[in-house]
C-alpha cells in the first residue's frame, strides 16, 4: 500500500491528469481553454432547454398517464420514463448538439461533451434497470456501484482503480484479501442472491397455482427450494471470486457453536415450520385456536414463513406466532381432519312451557341457516333440571369455520328468541325464595308513615 503511494506514483497521476485534460478539450493552455468554456456553455444551455421543454411537457404526459384505468406492468415503466423525462430529454439534447459540433469542427473540441453524454446515459440505464428490482436498499447499492465502474471506464481510469484497490490488501495465513477481493465478493453475492430469490418468488408463485398440491406442499416445496437456491447463490459466490472454500472448514466449529447458541431460536422456528409442514398439522387456510398469554386466540392461518406463522382474527389483525408455539403448545385445529364442526348452545324455557314444542322450535331455528348441515340434522336434547329452568341443549354441525362460529351462535339464538316470543314460550330467569326467622312477634303497620317532628318526639 505504502509503494503505490509513492513520490514516482504521484507525479506520473498528476502527469496522466494533465494529459487527460488536454485530450479532452479542457486544458487551460494556449488556445484551448477557449474549447473548454464553449462546450461548457453548451452543456449549461442544453439543460435549459431540457428543464424549459420538460416543465411543458410533464404534466400533460402525467395527466395521460392519470386517464390510463388499467395500471400494469406497461403503466408501471411508462410512469418510471416519465419520472426521467427531463434526463431523457438533456441526453437528447446534448447528443444533437455533439454532432453539430462534430460536423463543424474538430471530434476532440466535443470530446468531453461526449463523456458527460456517455455518464448520463449509463446513469439513466441503470436507473430504469435497478428500478426492476424490488429490494429498494439492494437497488441503490446495485445503481451506485454500476455508476462507479461504468464512470471509471468512461474516464478511462478503471484499471488503475483495480491495482489500487488490488494493492489495499491484508494476508491471512495462506489467504490474501484485498479490496478488490471483498468489493467483488459483495457485488458478485448480492447480485447472485437477488436472482435466487428472484428465481424463488417465481417458483412460489407457479407451485400457488397448481392445484393438485395441497398448500402444505407448496410451502415446503417453496422453502426447500428457496434454501436450496440461497446456498448454491453464496457458494458461487465464492467460488467465483477465487475464495477456496477448504479455507472455511477452519470456521466450521465456531459457525456450529455460534447457531448451538446464538441461533438456537431462529433454528428452532425454522425447523419447527419444517415439521408442521411435513406432518400438516397446521397448514395455510386452518382454522385454529391457540392460548396465550393475554387469552384465546381465535382465526386463520394466513401465512406459514421460515420463521413465523401469521394467524388472522375476525377482527382483521394478523399476530405473528413464533413456529416452535404450535410445537410446545396446545393448539386446536378447527379443520385438522374433518372441515365440519359441531357447536353446541344452551337453552333454558320455563317449567310451564310446552318443552316438546320448545325443542321444535329450536330444531326448526337452525334449519333456516345454509350454514348449518342438514345432514346430521340439528337435534335438541333435554339435559337437566335446573333451579329456575328446564336446560335444553341445540346441537347442529357447519362445514365452513373459515366463516366464524360465534357470529353464526348469535344468529341461531336470536331466531330462537323471536320464535319463542311468537309462541309465547317464557324463557325464565333466576328466581329465589326469601324466608325471614324471628324470636318475637314481627308487627306490621299499615298507613302513613309519621312526619319528622313526631318520630324525632317519639325517639
Amino acid at each position: 500500500m505504502e509503494q503505490y503511494f509513492t513520490s514516482q506514483k504521484l507525479n506520473d497521476l498528476m502527469t496522466h491528469a494533465s494529459e487527460w485534460l488536454a485530450a479532452n478539450g479542457l486544458a487551460l493552455e494556449g488556445g484551448l481553454w477557449i474549447w473548454a468554456l464553449v462546450q461548457l456553455g453548451v452543456l449549461f444551455v442544453v439543460y435549459c432547454v431540457a428543464r424549459l421543454i420538460t416543465s411543458k411537457l410533464a404534466p400533460l404526459v402525467e395527466a395521460k398517464l392519470a386517464e390510463e384505468t388499467k395500471k400494469g406492468r406497461l403503466h408501471k415503466f411508462l410512469a418510471l420514463i416519465a419520472s426521467k423525462l427531463k434526463h431523457i430529454l438533456f441526453l437528447f439534447s446534448l447528443w444533437i448538439a455533439i454532432a453539430i459540433m462534430r460536423a463543424s469542427t474538430w471530434p476532440s473540441r466535443s470530446h468531453f461533451l461526449s463523456i458527460v453524454a456517455s455518464l448520463v446515459t449509463a446513469w439513466l440505464v441503470i436507473s430504469i434497470s435497478s428500478s426492476l428490482i424490488r429490494n429498494k436498499t439492494l437497488a441503490k447499492l446495485i445503481a451506485t456501484v454500476a455508476w462507479v465502474i461504468a464512470a471509471l471506464n468512461i474516464f478511462g481510469i478503471l484499471d488503475d482503480a483495480i491495482v489500487l484497490l488490488d494493492s489495499l490488501a491484508i494476508v491471512l495465513g495462506a489467504v490474501r484479501v484485498s479490496a478488490l477481493l471483498v468489493i467483488k465478493s459483495l457485488i458478485i453475492c448480492s447480485l447472485l442472491i437477488w436472482a435466487a430469490l428472484a428465481l424463488s418468488r417465481f417458483a412460489e408463485d407457479r407451485l400457488a397455482r397448481i392445484e393438485d398440491l395441497t398448500p402444505s406442499v407448496q410451502v415446503l416445496t417453496g422453502k426447500i427450494l428457496r434454501i436450496a437456491l440461497l446456498a448454491v447463490a453464496i457458494l458461487t459466490a465464492l467460488n467465483v471470486v477465487g475464495i477456496d472454500l477448504t479455507a472455511l472448514a477452519v470456521f466450521s466449529g465456531a459457525l456450529g457453536l455460534g447457531i448451538g447458541f446464538g441461533l438456537q431460536k431462529i433454528v428452532s422456528n425454522l425447523i419447527s415450520g419444517i415439521i408442521l409442514l411435513l406432518d400438516k398439522s397446521i397448514k395455510p387456510g386452518d382454522v385454529i385456536e391457540i392460548q396465550t398469554v393475554s387469552g384465546t386466540k381465535y382465526g386463520w392461518v394466513e401465512h406459514l414463513g421460515a420463521r413465523y406463522t401469521s394467524v388472522k382474527s375476525r377482527d382483521g389483525t394478523d399476530t405473528l406466532f413464533p413456529n416452535e408455539t404450535f410445537i410446545a403448545s396446545p393448539v386446536t385445529n378447527w379443520s385438522h381432519g374433518d372441515r365440519r364442526i359441531r357447536q353446541r348452545l344452551s337453552i333454558g324455557v320455563s317449567y310451564d312451557a310446552d318443552v316438546e314444542r320448545a325443542m321444535e322450535l329450536c330444531k326448526e331455528a337452525a334449519a333456516e341457516f345454509d350454514r348449518i348441515l342438514k345432514s346430521p340434522p340439528p337435534a335438541c336434547l333435554l339435559i337437566g333440571f335446573g333451579d329456575s329452568s328446564i336446560d335444553l341443549e341445540l346441537r347442529f354441525w357447519q362445514a365452513n369455520p373459515e366463516g366464524g362460529l360465534r357470529n353464526l351462535a348469535s344468529a341461531v339464538y336470536l331466531s330462537i328468541w323471536k320464535k319463542f316470543k311468537a309462541e309465547g314460550v317464557e324463557i325464565p330467569f333466576p328466581q329465589r325464595d326469601l324466608h325471614l326467622r324471628s324470636t318475637g312477634d314481627l308487627k306490621v303497620t299499615a298507613g302513613d308513615p309519621p312526619s319528622e317532628p313526631e318520630s324525632k318526639a317519639a325517639a
